[in-house]
């Protein structure tokens, strides 16, 4: 799924999400080698949200609106409209983060004069319990934006409701084990109708590897063994309905998931 599309003397950058996603969101990968940093930018128009899974990155803004801070694995901020701030590796290795976010206008390269206080607020750590392990809803803290990101941690032999999505459509991109992911029919109108699982295209995915769900698509997850995603997707969050379940749960969201979620 992913394709190469920027390569420079500081960074090389894939894109995650396939031609579906297509103005729903953005998803990338970045690769920033050793004593690099990407340039000064901001997104006038556009949230953005950075996660980072291999090495460590300083974030630093220039015009002093917030201290320099590291992160390492699993560690991530977002960028509000018109920050202006750029990202160090700030290790021996290369560092590797995804970014998703909104894709409402450009990208402004260089520092220019201080447009707007920069806030860069971390990410949520806001906790959903399920049957099969848990996520962390990284976006919680952002108010009324296009799109949703999770990290997601299934345990070896559990696996997800088979569902769909009225309107949702996320990307997930696996960083720790291996998913078997079960997907490729419409969902039927009926809401009673059984399913035959066996009808469904299985695939494999391994770390740095993902798949796209577009909304009324049948899909299930199966851990091959304990493993961590990050997805993205379009904000309907409770948009889902189970037609299997493990653990015998209805459609939409389970309240009981949500106890001491934090934000």
């Amino acid at each position: 799924m992913r394709t190469t599309e920027v390569t420079t003397d500081y960074r090389r950058s894939s894109r995650l999400a396939d031609p579906a996603a297509d103005g729903a969101y953005l998803f990338a990968e970045h690769t920033i080698e050793a004593g690099r940093a990407t340039p000064f930018g901001s997104h006038p128009r556009d949230h953005r949200s950075f996660v980072v899974i291999a090495g460590r990155v300083r974030l630093e803004t220039p015009h002093g609106d917030e201290p320099p801070r590291t992160y390492g694995y699993l560690g991530g901020w977002h960028t509000l409209p018109g920050c202006v701030h750029r990202i160090v590796n700030a290790g021996a290795e290369p560092a590797v983060l995804v970014e998703a976010g909104s894709v409402r206008g450009e990208t402004v390269t260089g520092a220019g004069p201080r447009a707007v206080p920069c806030r860069c607020p971390d990410v949520s750590d806001y906790t959903v319990h399920k049957p099969w392990g848990d996520e962390v809803w990284y976006t919680r803290n952002l108010p009324d934006v296009p799109y949703a990101l999770k990290r997601i941690r299934m345990t070896e032999g559990h696996q997800s409701s088979l569902q769909s999505h009225r309107r949702k459509l996320e990307t997930n991109y696996v960083i720790e084990g291996e998913a078997t992911v079960l997907s490729g029919a419409t969902a039927p109108d009926d809401l009673d109708a059984v399913i035959d699982v066996g009808d469904l295209t299985t695939t494999v995915h391994r770390p740095r590897s993902g798949w796209t769900n577009p909304p009324n698509d049948l899909h299930r997850v199966i851990a091959r063994t304990d493993y961590t995603s990050i997805e993205v997707s379009t904000p309907e969050l409770d948009d889902v309905i189970r037609w299997q379940d493990d653990a015998g749960r209805g459609h939409g969201r389970i309240e009981s998931e949500h106890a001491g979620g934090r934000s």
